[in-house]
């Protein structure tokens, strides 16, 4: 029998309770792996877990070792980053005991797979075998962001953004194995690099089919996501602004429900008679099963969004824009969702659609249809299993 690799994870955040996109990614991957490795992981938190929290990552992990960091000490690593050459999140993020452990444990294993940049820190300059999933194109998350915020933070994105597509650029150079969300993230990691010597394989995020939802007239419109993220948070303030009250004039029972945990100040303040703001809930599905249309208005961030895949994998009727849709490989706008191109677009899509009850079940057929035939996890799986192998396959060759 052919001995499995021994694979190290290295993840820059805990890795539960999965509630949001970050963490649905990394165990996505880890449970991956476990299909042809050994795993075992290291991970960075703020807080202590327990190994009974921790306890749904040993069904794929044989080891899970965990440092935490104090809030304090993450600010002044990131201050001090200012004076490196680092992306800021690096040195934020960074763990001085996670480092020494993964220096002594790293010639126990045959590759180390780093879960985004930020773990990639870890070993680059090591002289190993080094996987990495972007995830999205980081860099590109903040070139988007740029615009969309307070002077401070535009000041501190620009800083932000030359370093990381600097270090994107040094770790596609470095490492011998590379993984990414969608083919627009990819394109923009290569663009940068000025080469292609390397091949960058598509992983996209894969969702589980759940029970569809019964097409309903609640005039309910749901938007679901972490609302301490700056996208999300953009996303929802501007849709509530520029095109509820063109909603509200047309379909007066119009309710908007901002579903997600930790919402921001600015999120809060929305709140209104027609404006819900939940904060965390203990189960999103339940507004999604009563949204009447689904709205994802993004007008930033980078990769797949999840909360588009979980409401399309329901049946949901799902409106979105050209940012938001990235990643969706042959999605049809309308036919699996309605992709728009403005605001005032996002508005007279959603008043249509509210009125029309059939063409809402119609698009949450099909997007349900889209779910299954292409991003299942027994799709996605077969898909990074064959990308493994040729990377494995590659960096024996090379050695």
């Amino acid at each position: 029998m052919m001995k499995r690799p021994h694979v190290l994870v290295i993840n820059s955040k805990t890795l539960l309770p999965n509630i949001d996109g970050a963490t649905i990614r990394s165990l996505q991957m880890i449970r991956m792996l476990a299909g042809t490795c050994d795993v075992d992981v290291v991970y960075t938190c703020q807080r202590s877990l327990q190994p009974k929290d921790l306890s749904p990552l040993y069904a794929y992990c044989k080891h899970v070792t965990g440092f935490t960091t104090s809030t304090i000490a993450m600010i002044v690593r990131g201050c001090l980053g200012l004076f490196s050459r680092k992306p800021l999140q690096c040195a934020y993020f960074y763990s001085p005991e996670a480092q020494r452990y993964i220096d002594s444990h790293l010639s126990e294993y045959d590759f180390v797979f780093c879960n985004n940049v930020r773990a990639a820190q870890y070993v680059v300059g090591q002289e190993c075998n080094k996987v990495i999933d972007y995830v999205d194109a980081l860099s590109m998350r903040f070139r988007k962001e740029i615009d969309n915020v307070g002077l401070i933070k535009r000041l501190v994105f620009r800083i932000e953004y030359k370093r990381l597509t600097e270090y994107e650029v040094k770790i596609y150079r470095e490492f011998q194995g590379h993984f990414i969300i969608s083919d627009i993230d990819r394109q923009y990691i290569l663009r940068h690099a000025g080469t292609t010597c390397k091949e960058i394989h598509v992983i996209n995020n894969s969702t589980e089919l759940r029970p569809a939802v019964q097409t309903n007239d609640k005039q309910n419109l749901v938007f679901v996501g972490s609302m301490y993220y700056d996208p999300n948070i953009v996303a929802v303030t501007t849709f509530v602004h520029h095109s509820f009250p063109r909603i509200k004039a047309a379909v007066p029972g119009a309710t908007f429900y901002i579903v997600g945990t930790r919402p921001s100040r600015a999120v809060r303040e929305l709140a209104a008679d027609s404006v819900v703001v939940t904060g965390f809930v203990d189960d999103p599905q339940a507004y999604l099963r009563d949204a009447t249309v689904v709205v994802v208005p993004m007008i930033s961030g980078a990769g797949v969004q999840n909360k588009i895949l979980e409401a399309m994998s329901m049946g949901c009727c799902v409106v979105t824009t050209d940012i938001g849709s990235e990643g969706l490989d042959d999605v049809v706008s309308g036919r699996d969702i309605i992709i728009c191109h403005d605001y005032e677009d996002i508005a007279d899509v959603v008043i249509d659609l509210i009125a029309d009850k059939q063409r809402r079940a119609e698009i949450g057929r099909n997007a349900r249809n889209y779910i299954s035939g292409h991003l299942t996890y027994e799709i996605i799986e077969k898909q990074f299993t064959n990308c493994l192998q040729q990377v494995i396959k590659q960096e024996k060759t090379n050695h």
